[in-house]
């Protein structure tokens, strides 16, 4: 064999090892990102359901005073005809 086949070989065969271990380390990435994408939905569906049980008694609360706004609304209409 000549020396040039030799470097050559030597060469093709070192990056065809670099093509290998670089798709390997890819699809490491790939399945990490899936799992981190997988745990990221579950965060975002937590934060989904805390949102709604915290919104839901906040707008009741805030339905409540809007109503007991208006009661005194009436209230202080009626007491105001009375006085004039």
């Amino acid at each position: 064999m000549d020396p040039t086949q030799i470097v050559i070989s030597i060469a093709l065969i070192l990056v065809a090892s670099i093509i290998v271990a670089v798709g390997v380390y890819i699809i490491l990435l790939i399945k990490d990102l899936r799992k981190s994408l997988s745990q990221v939905t579950l965060i975002l569906e937590d934060t989904k359901t805390i949102s709604t049980s915290i919104a839901k008694p906040v707008s009741s609360v805030s339905e409540f005073v809007m109503g007991f706004k208006n009661g005194f609304k009436i209230f202080n209409n009626i007491l105001g005809d009375d006085k004039e």
